[in-house]
């Protein structure tokens, strides 16, 4: 038998009123460029951790038309945001991949498949008209489970 809570769809146990909101806290790296804007590297949230990066190196620059190279440092720089967690690459259980061009799907899958060769994480992916700066190519944007394994 079920029952729906006032509120919720599909009678899902949804928050109370009272119910304190879910603690979360950024994260951040000296290892990841830090835009000049207000966004969290990453964020925890219970047991997951949400983060995004785009292929810029340590000092905000893109290698210009490698989507490759820009692959690698997105993964380069999730990767040192989940280490600040104490996590890894392992842990990431879904990722959204964008890349700006189709010819770029290519070099982006082999260098992806790469850095996820052994029971890679859910992936969906989209080929977009363009992300924050011209010359990105690539972005990722990754969600780890930091809890125990059920």
């Amino acid at each position: 038998m079920s029952s729906t809570r006032p509120g919720t769809a599909c009678g899902g146990a949804g928050p109370d009123k009272d119910d304190p909101p879910m603690p979360k806290r950024s994260v951040s790296s000296d290892r990841v460029y830090k835009s000049r804007l207000p966004f969290a590297q990453a964020t925890i949230a219970g047991d997951f951790m949400f983060v995004c990066c785009v292929g810029a190196d340590l000092q905000g620059k893109y290698a210009i038309g490698d989507a490759r190279r820009q692959t690698q440092q997105c993964i380069d720089n999730i990767r040192a945001l989940l280490e600040e967690a104490g996590a890894s690459l392992k842990d990431v259980v879904k990722c959204t991949v964008y890349v700006t061009d189709r010819a770029y799907w290519e070099p982006m899958n082999e260098v992806y498949f790469a850095n996820f060769a052994e029971e890679p994480p859910h992936r969906v992916s989209c080929i977009v008209n363009g992300l924050g700066s011209p010359d990105c190519l690539v972005e990722i944007d990754a969600t780890a489970h930091l809890g125990k394994a059920g």
